[in-house]
């Protein structure tokens, strides 16, 4: 067996040793990735390995930005068989606009700590300060590519996050890239960005992002807006009724377990339909209607811009009704649609229109 002092390049024991010399036996590197990104989650990762490692091994570990896709695969299976322990922590984007990227990161830092079961002596860390851990710890400014431990847990940290962008994230916003940029902002993903707006996943307080946001209008649909169509339902009209399309809209809801508080409610910003609350949770809800679907679905007349003028409103009344009390809100679609004879109403409805 050989330590990594006798390694002539890239990171080594010697911080691990200088450790274990001042009496401290567990002693776990810990490294994240994604934290530049404008998309996706940052992902931290915590490893402790054993005090000695076989040469081989040794070579294996590199700061994972150094290391080729398959370097960084090969390595981590290796460290997942050999390593001690490790464990991950994973805060996702909405996470990252509501703590910030910062607290974000080291609130990952302390969940993959947490998941090693292991009393842990001392924390070397990758540059980040005052994580929140009383553990004693120790910052090392590039630390991946110094200290074996914090290099080992980079690789653990890069793969796990890329493997969510690729197989997740992929899968979840095809046509977005997710697999080739990872969620970082080349010049591919500010195309589609552009092209697309932004999903669930990108994070929204990222200059960038917000910049997209607010150039645009963008006003994206929930992360699972295909499914968000929560019921279609049809409705049979008695012979000579007319019903409009509100009044329609209104009753279907209150079926359905909608309270209306208000219709029609017009603001200089512009106007919501209907304004209703299911539980404690405040719904401004957008009606459309069609007499046939021939030139389209009537969720099709849901535009950003349209989202975005419902929730400049939204925002107003809730700010004039519950005032800074922070409060549950959404916003929800109604589609309308009379069949050809007039004596039935399809409705489709979209729950949680808006990100």
């Amino acid at each position: 067996m050989q330590t990594a002092q006798k390694r002539e390049t890239g990171p080594t024991f010697a911080f691990e040793t200088e450790c274990r010399q001042s009496g401290y036996r567990v002693i776990a590197g810990i490294d994240e990735a994604g934290r530049g990104a404008l998309a996706g989650p940052v992902v931290a990762a915590a490893v402790v390995l054993p005090a000695e490692m076989s040469e081989e091994h040794i070579g294996l570990i590199d700061d994972s930005k150094k290391l080729t896709i398959n370097q960084r695969e090969y390595a981590f299976d290796m460290i997942r068989t050999y390593g001690s322990t490790h464990g991950v922590g994973i805060v996702p984007a909405d996470q990252i606009d509501e703590l910030g990227i910062v607290p974000a990161t080291k609130l990952a830092m302390r969940d993959a700590i947490r998941a090693i079961r292991w009393r842990i002596d001392f924390l070397l860390i990758d540059a980040v300060t005052n994580i929140g851990i009383a553990t004693p710890s120790k910052s090392i400014i590039r630390g991946d590519s110094k200290s074996l431990s914090i290099a080992a847990a980079s690789i653990i940290a890069k793969v796990t996050r890329d493997r969510i962008m690729s197989d997740d994230l992929e899968a979840q916003y095809p046509g977005y890239g997710f697999t080739q940029h990872k969620g970082y902002g080349t010049a591919a993903h500010m195309d589609m960005l552009e092209s697309l707006g932004p999903t669930p996943a990108h994070r929204r307080s990222f200059k960038p992002v917000a910049q997209l946001i607010a150039d645009k209008s963008w006003a994206v649909l929930s992360a699972t807006s295909a499914s968000n169509i929560a019921s279609r339902s049809e409705m049979s009209l008695p012979d000579g009724l007319g019903l409009s399309v509100e009044d329609a809209a209104a009753n279907h809801l209150r079926q359905l377990g909608y309270r209306i508080i208000d219709r029609n409610y017009k603001t200089r910003h512009g106007e919501v339909d209907i304004i209703a609350k299911v539980g404690p949770e405040w719904v401004f809800v957008e009606v459309k209607g069609r007499n046939s679907t021939k030139f389209g679905r009537p969720v099709e007349a849901l535009t950003p811009e349209k989202l975005n003028r419902i929730e400049n409103v939204a925002l107003g009344y809730l700010a004039a009704e519950v005032g800074s009390k922070v409060v549950d809100w959404r916003i929800d679609f109604v589609g309308v649609t009379r069949s050809p004879d007039g004596r039935s109403l399809d409705f489709e409805i979209v729950r949680n229109a808006h990100y």
